[in-house]
């Protein structure tokens, strides 16, 4: 299997669930002429096309060079990207009941760490800032309601 291949292999699979979920979306009379199914089959159209193009470019040419992985020779960046996940995971689970800005805050705290490692300092400030920045720009501008969790009673707004 080559790279090419793989990835588009894996691109009509996702797009293919993606369009199967996209018809378990309720449509309701009322609202846009779009619908809520509009972007969702755009995007699971654009998954599918472009998963079944490298699959026949990668079919159509004369060399196909073999893909690896790579897991013994880069563990360190299969590690890093398995820590991503993990705190994408967690942080979805802690995010209602840390709220959106304390959540966000250890979130990127740890996604810093493992991008800009020994940059403390900061990463302590970018944290911070974004979370900061993101929650009030969303709450009060946008008028968005993001979740508050324990900070749910202190702040004003």
């Amino acid at each position: 299997m080559t790279k090419n291949l793989t990835a588009g292999i894996l691109a009509l699979i996702l797009g293919i669930a993606y369009l199967v979920g996209t018809f378990m979306v309720p449509v309701y009379e009322a609202g846009d002429q779009v619908g809520p199914r509009a972007f969702p089959f755009l995007v699971s159209a654009i998954a599918i096309v472009s998963g079944a193009a490298l699959i026949a470019k990668d079919l159509r040419a004369a060399e196909r060079p073999a893909f690896s992985w790579g897991f013994s020779a880069n563990r360190g960046v299969w590690l890093r990207i398995l820590a991503v996940m993990a705190l994408g995971i967690v942080y979805g689970l802690v995010l209602d009941w840390l709220g959106y800005p304390i959540a966000t805050f250890f979130f990127m705290i740890g996604i810093s760490e493992l991008i800009n490692d020994g940059r403390h300092l900061q990463n302590l400030a970018m944290a911070a800032i974004f979370s900061v920045v993101t929650f009030v720009v969303f709450s009060l501008i946008l008028n968005l309601s993001l979740p508050r969790g324990i900070l749910g009673d202190i702040l004003p707004f």
